[in-house]
């Protein structure tokens, strides 16, 4: 194996520029690949450990701003939750191996045989390791933008999981608590072609509207107007919210 040159590949597959390939080929380098008599013959000394101890924080930190950003009215507990969702090891292989990082792993003969290219663990944390390169290489307003651009489709996903997804049954216990009377939801607009519609639907209670709601889906748009409508009711009638409840962010889809 010549140094760095099997990593061209990967290096073109990659949506920024790469100039330190020394700091990249450090990337695949795991512990177990340090025992074996090759890399001393190419004088690696030092595994992706300490990059993915950088890349860890630096993950972290940017998903917490993208979801601080994106979701204004969803409190600090959910957005917790939303986080752990994005930035745990199984999600982080699953992005490891769409970028092919398995492809380039150098493993020590013991773990590659039992298996280790496909281990979740060892991808996740080449993963992190890339990330810290990649903010060595392009600061973080560079690696921010990368990170966006894999984590925006999860971000929706996450946030439209059900155990985050309860705004309706709320409203409807508060509507009864409040006005003695159910919310009524309005499909407002539907619009798009078959495979791409979007519904606005809106929310009344006593014939008010409190809440407006855009999605792919009518049960989602839904969601999203219940959850408004939650907003405006604790702002309006406090004295009936001894709890504070969790809001999505408005046509956030």
């Amino acid at each position: 194996m010549k140094k760095h040159t099997l990593l061209d590949g990967f290096r073109n597959s990659l949506p920024i520029s790469f100039d330190d390939m020394e700091l990249l080929q450090k990337v695949f380098i795991h512990r177990s690949f340090l025992n074996e008599r090759e890399a001393a013959a190419l004088k690696f000394t030092e595994s992706n450990e300490r990059l993915e101890f950088l890349g860890d924080a630096v993950l972290s930190n940017a998903i917490s701003h993208m979801l601080y950003q994106k979701f204004p009215e969803i409190d600090e507990g959910e957005l917790t939750k939303l986080r752990a969702k994005l930035v745990n090891r199984h999600t982080l292989a699953r992005i490891a191996k769409k970028l092919c990082l398995n492809e380039y792993l150098l493993l020590g003969k013991g773990e590659r045989n039992s298996g280790g290219a496909d281990n979740p663990t060892i991808l996740a944390g080449a993963f992190e390791a890339l990330i810290a390169a990649v903010y060595f290489e392009h600061g973080f307003k560079g690696v921010f933008s990368y990170i966006d651009t894999l984590f925006s489709p999860l971000i929706e996903t996450a946030h439209l999981d059900h155990s985050h997804f309860d705004y309706k049954p709320r409203l409807q216990e508060l509507a009864q608590k409040v006005f003695k009377e159910a919310p009524v939801y309005r499909l407002v607009k539907e619009d798009g072609p078959a495979h791409r519609k979007r519904f606005e639907v809106e929310v009344m209670i006593t014939g008010e509207i409190f809440g407006t709601g855009s999605a792919s889906k009518k049960k989602d748009a839904e969601q999203f107007a219940a959850g408004e409508a939650l907003k405006k009711l604790k702002l309006k009638y406090k004295e009936h919210f001894p709890e504070t409840p969790r809001w999505p962010g408005k046509n956030s889809l």
